[in-house]
């Protein structure tokens, strides 16, 4: 290894290159500049250049210590991420059978960044249907006149109000008359039906309008009634914001509102949904929400795994600030914005299979992020995992009670999943047995809210072989929340 040199630009690739890439960039050029091949005087010197960059970017620890002294001379900019990842196992067993192999991923904004808020574009695309009128329609109006009054002169608000048609009553703009949108929120009045499709349409035409590279891109999404017959068209509009780097919040008050559409526009979009089980709690929500959005730092995450043969990813899961499942696009996971109030954690389930005896590489695990104020950092970074591959146990292992805490909880919020499958293929006896089970495991977290809740509806379904619509909001919203993990998990 000659340190001098920079292998990453000898080979074309990035620095956050993979080992399929590596070895794609170095077959390349090997036949390229071959001397067997090439006639340039230079191909030999070339090759071995070549060569040489292939022979360390392709081994772990070599490739280790080159960026550590890249990192160390300036030629590396440190990273605007923090990553830190706790394993089940430090020794795996050389047997054909598959062994389970568990990492837990913890993404924070590095220690020492130096960041300033970013500028808010914000959409409220707010329900006012007959079924908002009341204590509902109230409570609301007070939320939207707090968020105006929170705003700074380089935000951006639109508001939005949806029935059976969309009206634009303010259309995005920066500086805003904060006396005149007040008013305007005030005006809004009860009536019509829902139709979700035409207030979510308008409300991202107004973020596009003043959406920038260094905006916080946001639409909040509030409604308490079912659409019907535009479900498929929200999903498709949810997907493509969150391909423009627009998130959002998505709210259900009340019991009444299809909670596998709000949760699947928000996780699409790389936001988040939340049940609104009283209107007293709507203020506190929409200012915890904009109150996040301003400590904002990566407006959006992506997590890719390269993973040596043998090992393959069975499910990943994000455990805080809320657990929810990690769906694959292409060979990425989206993680979606990361704030300075609390980082990210992932838990990842591996299957290993048929590995060979001795310290293996396992896997390379890298983050990237859109960091509008990195200050001259990169934007990316990544762990390497290993372990010793053994003919015999390690008699002394013992999984990282990290690990085994966000298991625990991880396995209530899938009982309820699996309970709910249950309900839909009409398994009554099991989905009820998983009801109780989980509200005695509940009970032992102190989560007692949460299990008397269970257990009112476990013995719902055995009467009437249903649950109520209260009921499945509660537990589903509740067991998604048990994601406050231990301070081990930060502090280890």
């Amino acid at each position: 290894m000659q340190i001098d040199k920079d292998y990453y630009e000898i080979l074309g690739i990035p620095q956050t290159a993979t080992d399929e890439e590596i070895r794609q960039a170095y077959r390349s050029l090997a036949r390229r500049s071959h001397p067997d091949v090439s006639g340039d005087a230079e191909a030999s010197e070339e090759f071995q250049d070549v060569q040489e960059a292939y022979e360390t970017l392709s081994d772990p620890a070599q490739r280790q210590k080159y960026d550590q002294w890249r990192e160390q001379q300036g030629r590396d900019k440190s990273s605007a991420l923090s990553l830190r990842a706790i394993a089940s196992h430090q020794t795996l067993l050389a047997i054909p059978e598959e062994q389970a192999y568990y990492v837990l991923l913890n993404a924070t904004p590095a220690s020492d960044l130096p960041t300033s808020r970013l500028p808010l574009n914000l959409s409220l695309v707010l329900d006012r249907s007959t079924s908002m009128q009341g204590m509902r329609l109230q409570q609301v109006k007070e939320a939207t006149r707090q968020i105006i009054d929170k705003l700074q002169p380089e935000d951006a608000l639109s508001l939005v109000v949806f029935s059976d048609r969309a009206e634009v009553l303010l259309p995005s703009q920066h500086n805003v008359d904060k006396a005149m949108a007040k008013s305007i929120a005030s005006t809004i009045q009860p009536s019509g039906g829902t139709e979700m499709l035409q207030g979510l349409l308008s409300g991202l035409s107004e973020i596009e309008r003043n959406q920038s590279d260094t905006s916080v891109n946001h639409l909040i999404l509030l409604t308490d009634g079912q659409t019907y017959g535009d479900e498929q068209g929200c999903l498709e509009e949810a997907e493509a914001a969150g391909n423009r780097q627009i998130s959002l919040s998505t709210m259900g008050i009340g019991s009444d509102w299809n909670e596998d559409l709000l949760d699947q526009m928000a996780a699409l979009s790389g936001g988040v949904s939340t049940y609104i089980d009283s209107p007293r709690k709507v203020v506190d929500i929409f200012k915890d929400t904009v109150r996040s959005l301003g400590l904002v730092v990566a407006r959006e995450l992506v997590m890719s795994i390269n993973p040596r043969s043998g090992i393959r990813l069975h499910e990943a899961f994000q455990i805080t600030p809320h657990i929810r499942r990690l769906e694959s696009r292409g060979d990425r996971m989206v993680l979606g914005p990361l704030g300075t109030d609390q980082g990210k954690a992932i838990l990842m389930e591996f299957r290993v299979q048929g590995l060979p005896v001795n310290e293996q590489r396992l896997m390379r695990i890298t983050v990237e992020g859109d960091v509008p104020g990195k200050a001259n950092r990169r934007s990316w970074e990544w762990v390497e995992l290993a372990a010793v591959i053994s003919e015999t146990p390690d008699p002394d292992a013992d999984i990282p009670p990290p690990i085994v805490t966000a298991l625990g909880k991880l396995a209530i919020f899938k009982m309820q999943e699996k309970a709910m499958a249950d309900l839909e293929a009409g398994e009554i006896s099991a989905a009820t047995q998983r009801l109780e089970t989980m509200a005695t495991r509940l009970l032992n977290l102190g989560e007692t809210d949460l299990a008397r809740a269970a257990l009112l509806e476990a013995g719902r379904l055995a009467r009437t072989g249903d649950l109520s619509a209260e009921g499945r909001k509660k537990i589903r919203y509740g067991t998604r929340a048990l994601s406050i993990l231990p301070k081990e998990i930060h502090h280890d």
